[in-house]
């Protein structure tokens, strides 16, 4: 049986830790909103709906990632490209976030040219290394070999190349 490839240990590990962030955050502004909605809710009972209706598809959502982490436990096929798919959202999160202008007062501006370009360089860096890491975790050959299930082979040694 395929031991589990560091890129898999990796994603999930960082499929999961996001979630729980997420979770989080989830819990925590459902406690801060939810009396102000029911409130609201007394005159118009389309606020009461609309809210259960975003609180239902963002549990949705905790539950997929949940459900991917054990996925990616278990061997499954499915576990691969739904951690793929994880990642890939990740990276669009972070993306958006980065490309969204920043109305913190807590940012500190670039003072020159130099300084944008050095941190483009490394924002490129970045993208290119989590590509190569998205890639690693879903199409290289111990984790295709890992995501085989318990039926997968090791692959046979030809002889004289020990």
């Amino acid at each position: 049986m395929a031991r589990k490839p560091i890129s898999v240990w990796i994603g999930q590990i960082l499929i999961a830790v996001v979630g729980l962030i997420f979770a989080g955050f989830v819990v925590y502004f459902s406690v801060l909103q939810w009396p102000a909605i029911i409130r609201a809710a007394a005159n118009n009972q389309t606020i009461l709906l609309t809210a259960g209706a975003e609180l239902v598809a963002k549990l949705a959502a905790i539950a997929f990632v949940a459900w991917t982490v054990v996925l990616i436990s278990r061997r499954s096929p499915l576990g691969r490209w739904f951690g793929l798919l994880c990642l890939a959202l990740l990276l669009a999160g972070s993306a958006y976030e980065n490309l969204r202008p920043s109305s913190s007062p807590l940012a500190l501006p670039y003072d020159n040219d130099a300084q944008r370009l050095g941190a483009s360089v490394g924002q490129l860096i970045v993208i290119v290394a989590y590509l190569i890491f998205m890639m690693r975790f879903g199409f290289s050959r111990a984790s295709k070999l890992y995501f085989a299930g318990v039926n997968a082979q090791e692959p046979a040694v030809e002889a004289g190349t020990r």
